[in-house]
C-alpha cells in the first residue's frame, strides 16, 4: 500500500480523491439501481448540491474520505469507498464500499480496496476498530468481511434512503487486525 497525497495504491487498484471532472459519473450511479444493487437505495444526488459539498470539503476532511475505485491498468472508475469517524468515537471508522458497474463485481476489486483501507487505517490514521454494516442477506460481503478478520457484533434494523433494511454490523479491532496474516503478507 502506498498513499502518495490524495491516492491510495493497491496491487490493481488506485483509490484517490474525487475531484470535480468525476461529478458526472458520481451523479449517473446515484440514480442508477443497477449501480447500487439490491443491498443499497440511490442516493439520487444533484450536480450542484454534490459540486457545493465537494467544494466545502465535506468529501475530504479530516473525519471522513471519500475515495473513487480506479483499475490502475485502464484507470476505469469501478466504485467508491469511504470512511468517517463516528461522532463521539474518535479512534473508531466506519466503512462503506459501492462497486458500482454490476460486471467488474465478482472480481475481487471490493475485497482488495477494502483491505488496504482497513491497513491505512489502522497504520497511518491510528484507528482501534473498523466497523461495517451489510445488508442481512448479503451473503458475499459477509463472506470477505469475515475473509478480512471482522467478527459479527449486532443485527439491527436501520433506514437506507428511507427504506427500512435488516443488516448486521461486523467490526475489526487493533488486536483482530495484529493477529490476521492477510494483512501481514500482502503485495505492495
Amino acid at each position: 500500500m502506498s498513499l502518495f497525497g490524495d491516492k491510495l495504491f493497491t496491487p490493481r487498484l488506485c483509490l484517490r480523491r474525487m475531484g470535480k471532472p468525476d461529478l458526472p459519473q458520481l451523479v449517473e450511479w446515484s440514480r442508477s439501481t443497477e449501480a447500487y444493487g439490491k443491498y443499497l437505495s440511490p442516493e439520487n444526488l444533484q450536480t450542484d448540491q454534490l459540486g457545493q459539498q465537494l467544494q466545502a470539503g465535506v468529501f475530504w476532511n479530516d473525519r471522513e474520505k471519500v475515495f473513487l475505485i480506479l483499475r490502475r491498468e485502464d484507470e476505469k472508475m469501478l466504485g467508491t469507498i469511504h470512511y468517517w469517524q463516528p461522532v463521539g468515537r474518535e479512534k473508531t471508522a466506519a466503512m462503506a464500499l459501492k462497486i458500482a458497474l454490476p460486471e467488474e463485481r465478482g472480481k475481487g476489486y471490493g475485497t482488495e480496496a477494502q483491505k488496504y483501507l482497513v491497513s491505512y487505517l489502522f497504520d497511518r490514521c491510528g484507528m482501534e476498530q473498523v466497523e461495517m454494516h451489510t445488508d442481512i442477506d448479503n451473503m458475499i460481503e459477509q463472506r470477505c468481511l469475515r475473509k478480512l478478520g471482522f467478527e459479527l457484533v449486532d443485527s439491527l434494523s436501520y433506514t437506507d434512503q428511507q427504506v427500512q433494511r435488516i443488516g448486521h454490523l461486523y467490526r475489526l479491532t487493533r488486536t483482530g487486525y495484529a493477529a490476521q496474516p492477510i494483512y501481514q503478507y500482502h503485495e505492495l
